[in-house]
């Protein structure tokens, strides 16, 4: 009995830490355009383009490669559940990045806690 309790407590956790992710997957490396998504998180979390614990948009871009591709990161913030706040910020928004930008998706969520966090790119030239 305690192997399954313990079996359902790691399978609702790992749940617990995953991200969304959406749209379309490149077949490339994002790799060459990761600082653009980093860059509008430290704007988001460090409060450098937000009023603190206000729901909010940062935006950053990157270009790069032979064809000098540009990708245009936007990062949303909102309340979900009448919860204020966004302690996740920085931890919420590594993971989206970590488990969907960086296996190829340009889009991803992740909502807990009553907070919501939405990464949302395109490529432009």
């Amino acid at each position: 009995m305690k192997i399954v309790n313990f079996s359902a407590l790691v399978l609702f956790t790992n749940g617990a830490l995953a991200a969304d992710c959406l749209g379309w997957k490149t077949n490339g490396s994002m790799d060459k355009f990761l600082s653009a998504f980093w860059e509008a998180r430290e704007k988001m979390c460090s409060n450098s383009d937000c009023a603190l614990q206000q729901p909010c948009t940062t935006k950053a871009s990157k270009t790069a490669g032979l064809l000098q591709n540009t990708i245009n990161v936007s990062i949303k913030r909102q309340n979900t559940a009448g919860k204020p706040g966004f302690k996740d910020c920085w931890n919420h928004i590594r993971n989206i990045i970590q488990q969907c930008t960086k296996n190829g998706y340009l889009d991803g969520i992740w909502e807990a806690n009553g907070q919501l966090y939405q990464v949302n790119s395109y490529y432009s030239s």
